[in-house]
């Protein structure tokens, strides 16, 4: 046989070890010495060579799979003739077992590829996140089987993990060159970054048109965390959260700093002014970390800070976990005050009282929660706008739903692409919650005529929240305590049990008819924006149920007018019948081509008779493929011989040209480099190298009480004298 070129004769022997049932290496190659070209390439069997000797595995060496070598002589060897190859020398005998088997045959090394239209079709549901098992099941559906797919999942992970290689080598001058291509057309697109002494990005961040376009109308409560592991240097990510109209978490910025410094901190909150005009944001919550506290201090001057909740009951639960074990009134009291103490002075009668009921009044624990009081105890934020909000849980669900867009060890450039989809996920999230209110509805709980008002007025999320707390009014009775000179005083307490949210206790609340003013000592209204079942029970009793007042409607809750809502840049709507990009058709046609295919294999596979067409039409095809695409290059030569032509024509002209200035931010970009590996928190591990015992797991010693692996005598003691009361994961809510 005869072959244009040696890669085809690799080709065709593959195709022939596909059919046999082995794989195919390359053995050898030679250069000529006249010319210093290839002209002989030697293709043998994968078992080819010596068998290997055992060898004992030392303990710290990866146990690999090899293949078993039996010295096998098949082989191929082609030699350069002329323009061509020739095929000079063919073994055919093998000296092991082929595989029949086809399932099987993807497995051998040669055979287990990717072809190079798939491989485009992969990096399209790479970008989507698709896991490279989800591909594999995409792959199965076009091939009609997982079984005739010719590759498997490592393969396919194997590929995915090296699409990322080229980003990482140039990440930082690649994500600034792709920010300047995005100020093309979002001229609004805000960035800064900063540099250290070695031209090494420091603290980098961004924003989008549209954040700080909504700013000004969300900019009331600022939610504020950083999370580790979301690209390869380990640098922590500190995106912005808002809460939009539709009660949604939505992104106002983001930024990644070197470690978690106060300096850094400061930078970032001044970047992140200088994008929001200078308008400050009026509450921030964030997790109990004290370079925040600082850096919020110097830079965000007069706003309210408040902790994390739940990050302080975490720490109270380890540290007093096992002291309030035995202590079940403690705890009840303690979750109590914490929780349904409505003024500050409330609170601290009560944190006296209790301190002092069950003797902690010394211990360091609860001396260094009171000292935190006023950053994390509702009862100093009733009247603060922190609506349905007491934790970073904005920030930490933003950051889970990251992580699904990005792997740990991505590039810059990849989490900027990633975030950029996450907001186009949001964007869509709220076009849904627009259309809903524009043109869906929803059955009425009751017949209060101010709760068809509140469905015309505030947004769906939002109505579902007030539905919420029309319901509660069930849950309460009124008592008249009182008349004062604007109106009367209500005492509404619980009819039976607690209610979720409020707890068992009673609330006040002051009526005011005439001008329509509840208010009651939860503060609701000024912490989430609508009203309490408490006034809407106590309006209930008085009558007053048809109309909501004027007064208590929040603007940032409401459907969105045309003259409030901050016009964004958004892109052209493709036209009506318009056709996708090549790009995205030709990937189309392959899924279709692959599943049609797929369909009519089954019947091919039938019988010798049905196989032989095939065979016949697929070698049409080939043919007509080859007498196309030979076309195509004629085609392609010639429209390239007539541009060189007139190019030369005008090379004297291109000689008199000036070469363009570069601004300043494009030289500053050139210098940008990739940033060091940060350190994380905690201590750091140990680098000392293991002998094989310090590498294998120690055997945990039983329990004298339980004879349980792994526990510990004394609290089992306990766990069996107070099985009631014992419950480590039910002591702080």
């Amino acid at each position: 046989m005869m072959f244009d070129t040696p890669e085809l004769a690799l080709q065709h022997y593959n195709r022939y070890a596909h059919h046999i049932g082995f794989s195919v290496k390359i053995e050898s190659s030679r250069r000529c010495a006249k010319d210093g070209e290839l002209d002989k390439f030697v293709y043998v069997c994968n078992k080819s060579g010596k068998p290997r000797e055992e060898e004992a595995v030392p303990v710290k060496q990866r146990n690999r799979k090899l293949t078993v070598l039996t010295d096998c002589k098949a082989k191929l060897r082609v030699k350069r003739d002329g323009a061509r190859w020739k095929v000079t020398q063919f073994v055919e005998v093998h000296t092991h077992e082929v595989i029949d088997k086809f399932a099987l045959k993807k497995y051998l090394r040669s055979h287990n590829k990717i072809p190079a239209e798939e491989k485009k079709f992969i990096d399209l549901l790479h970008e989507v996140n698709l896991t490279s098992g989800r591909i594999m099941e995409i792959m199965g559906e076009l091939y009609g089987s997982k079984k005739n797919v010719p590759y498997n999942s490592k393969t396919v992970s194997n590929y995915t993990a090296k699409l990322g290689n080229y980003d990482r080598i140039k990440d930082i001058p690649e994500l600034l060159e792709y920010f300047e291509e995005i100020k093309k057309d979002d001229p609004r697109f805000f960035y800064r970054f900063k540099l250290d002494a070695e031209n090494k990005v420091e603290n980098l961040f961004w924003v989008d048109s549209k954040a700080r376009d909504v700013y000004p109308l969300y900019n009331d409560c600022i939610s504020f965390d950083t999370t580790f592991m979301t690209n390869q240097y380990s640098m922590p990510c500190a995106p912005f959260i808002g809460i939009n109209r539709y009660g949604q978490s939505i992104q106002l910025g983001c930024g990644f700093v070197r470690n978690e410094s106060s300096v850094n901190f400061v930078w970032l909150f001044e970047r992140f002014l200088e994008a929001m005009d200078g308008l400050h944001p009026l509450n921030i919550i964030t997790d109990q970390d004290a370079a925040m506290r600082t850096a919020i201090l110097i830079v965000f001057i007069g706003i309210i800070h408040r902790f994390c909740r739940w990050h302080i009951m975490q720490k109270v639960q380890e540290k007093l976990g096992t002291f309030v074990a035995q202590r079940e009134d403690l705890r009840l009291e303690f979750n109590d005050v914490i929780d349904y103490s409505m003024t500050p002075q409330e609170f601290e009668q009560r944190w006296a009282n209790m301190v002092e009921t069950h003797g902690v009044a010394d211990n360091t624990h609860f001396l260094d929660l009171y000292d935190l009081r006023e950053y994390f105890v509702p009862a100093y934020f009733r009247h603060r706008f922190f609506p349905f909000l007491q934790t970073t849980s904005r920030s930490e669900g933003f950051n889970a739903v990251l992580k699904q867009y990005v792997h740990p060890h991505d590039s810059l450039v990849r989490f900027f692409k990633q975030y950029m989809k996450l907001q186009e996920r949001i964007d869509v999230t709220e076009d849904a919650h627009e259309f809903d209110g524009d043109e869906k509805t929803v059955r009425l709980w009751g017949d209060f005529p101010m709760e068809k008002q509140i469905l015309q007025t505030y947004t769906m999320p939002i109505y579902h929240r007030f539905q919420l707390e029309l319901r509660k009014i069930t849950s309460y009775n009124v008592r008249d305590i009182g008349v004062t000179e604007q109106g009367s005083i209500h005492e509404v307490f619980p009819i039976q049990g607690s209610v979720r949210g409020y707890g068992r206790r009673s609330y006040r609340v002051d009526a005011d008819v005439a001008n329509g003013i509840y208010n009651c000592e939860c503060c609701k209204i000024n912490r989430d924006g609508i009203l309490c079942c408490h006034a809407m029970k106590v309006m209930a009793h008085l009558g007053m149920v048809t109309k909501y007042p004027e007064h208590y409607i929040l603007p940032r809750w409401c459907l969105p007018p045309p003259d409030i809502v901050a016009p964004r840049d958004e892109r052209q709507e493709r036209p009506v019948g318009q056709k996708l990009s090549r790009k995205d058709m030709r990937l189309l046609r392959y899924g279709n081509l692959c599943s049609d295919f797929a369909k009519l294999a089954v019947g091919l596979a039938a019988s010798e008779k049905t196989n032989e067409i095939a065979e016949r039409h697929m070698r049409a095809m080939e043919k007509e493929m080859a007498d196309l695409k030979k076309a195509n290059a004629d085609a392609l030569k010639k429209r390239k011989s007539a541009k060189h032509a007139v190019n030369t024509n005008t090379a004297n002209d291109s000689q008199d040209s000036v070469p363009m200035e570069e601004d300043a931010a494009t030289v500053e970009n050139r210098k940008a480099r990739n940033p060091p590996m940060s350190a994380t928190k905690g201590r750091p591990g140990s680098k000392r190298k293991k002998g094989g015992l310090q590498l294998q797991k120690p055997k945990q010693g039983l329990c004298g009480v339980c004879k349980q692996p792994g526990h510990d005598a004394r609290t089992c003691e306990v766990r069996l004298a107070n099985p009631e009361k014992y419950s480590l994961l039910g002591l702080f809510h």
